[in-house]
């Protein structure tokens, strides 16, 4: 790894305030409400990782994997640990309260998980489940939603697997691994219930479920509500427990359009004729890889074939875009890392993480990066 510009020594300081205390033990990060950039981000460090394979953020911390291993990084993208044990992974994520981060082996066929504090498989109990019922996985993510319905499990676990054309749920109990629980989609179908080429995923602020579809004629991230619907159990040829889509908003007429459901170009009211297809107009997309979801809500999509970053509002809304071929090469995975700084007034920032063109580039929001500025003039 090598390292083409550098976080500014203000920076890095500022950071390692903010991140640590004491004998190195993490400060948990308050969880921000509001006062979140809603002008372009401003590039901090781009970061040339050798076979980058997608990235994290929890607590603070940025976890990036590559094909044999997990590297645990602080903000300024210096290592922390790593652990090298993985013949091809392909994807990660961190569950609920950011104690457990999971990855897919394409090669073992399996998921393993390991502390985030140490990187630590955990102590007698198991810390892999082999999964054949996933033929590939491009994205993961957790949620609770529902989660009353396996006692004992601590979280859900999903899957996009493009090959089988599912997004898998797995209920992770600690004591017995990973556990099926039915699908929350599959791409079988033409409504905003399927997803024909899954990839990236994300829980949203409303614990909904977001799925990318990056397939050609749709380019499409899909809202789930992810809590598994007991009543999807009897139809002969269905698949057990899946979500259903949920609205972004309501639009005026019924049945509602595709477009109430997804982000990216979709039929509205009336629109019969409606052919999907790229497009680089805002709020559309060519070939979503990856989503991610900010402390307020907002959502981050990195549109691969665009070179670029869009983001908008909890309920669906375009906010901007931002990115080109320089600046955003080719993004396929995205993290948001939320920030408080504690000063006379109560400000919220927040540190952008985006793959692609074998680098992880960082980013800080625009009122955050000037904020900072102000503070070193005053100083």
């Amino acid at each position: 790894m090598t390292i083409r510009r550098a976080t500014s020594v203000l920076l890095m300081s500022l950071l390692v305030g903010l991140i640590l205390v004491g004998c190195g033990e993490k400060i948990a990060i308050p969880k921000a409400v509001g006062l979140y950039s809603v002008s372009n981000y401003q590039e901090d460090g781009v970061f040339d990782v050798d076979d980058l394979r997608g990235l994290s953020t929890a607590a603070g911390q940025l976890f990036v994997l590559t094909g044999n291993a997990l590297h645990k990084r602080n903000q300024a993208f210096v290592g922390l640990d790593s652990i090298m044990t993985f013949g091809d992974a392909t994807s990660l994520c961190v569950a609920d309260g950011d104690t457990q981060v999971f990855i897919w082996d394409q090669a073992a066929g399996e998921v393993s998980w390991y502390s985030t504090r140490n990187l630590e498989p955990p102590v007698g109990l198991p810390g892999s489940t082999a999964l054949p019922a996933v033929q590939s996985c491009v994205g993961m993510a957790t949620s609770t939603a529902g989660l009353s319905q396996v006692p004992g499990a601590i979280t859900y676990l999903y899957l996009a697997d493009p090959d089988s054309g599912v997004v898998h749920r797995y209920a992770f109990d600690p004591y017995s691994g990973l556990l099926p629980h039915g699908i929350l989609c599959r791409d079988n179908g033409e409504g905003a219930r399927f997803v024909r080429q899954p990839a990236g995923l994300a829980r949203d602020s409303a614990d909904s479920m977001l799925v990318c579809d990056r397939i050609t004629d749709r380019n499409w991230v899909i809202r789930f509500k992810s809590v598994p619907d007991q009543t999807d159990l009897a139809d002969e040829g269905s698949d057990p427990l899946r979500g259903h889509a949920a609205l972004f908003r309501e639009f005026p007429c019924t049945p509602q359009p595709a477009a109430a459901y997804v982000l990216g170009d979709a039929a509205e009211c009336g629109e019969g004729e409606w052919v999907g297809g790229v497009s680089d107009e805002i709020g559309a997309f060519n070939e979503p890889h990856d989503v991610a979801v900010d402390g307020d809500g907002q959502i981050f999509v990195a549109d691969w074939g665009n070179n670029r970053v869009q983001i908008f509002s909890a309920d669906g809304y375009y906010i901007q875009a931002f990115g080109d071929t320089t600046l955003t090469p080719r993004p396929t995975s995205i993290a948001v890392s939320d920030y408080q700084v504690n000063t006379d007034e109560i400000f919220h920032g927040a540190f952008l993480w985006v793959t692609g063109d074998g680098a992880v580039r960082k980013f800080l929001s625009a009122d955050y990066f000037d904020w900072l500025n102000r503070q070193q003039v005053e100083e």
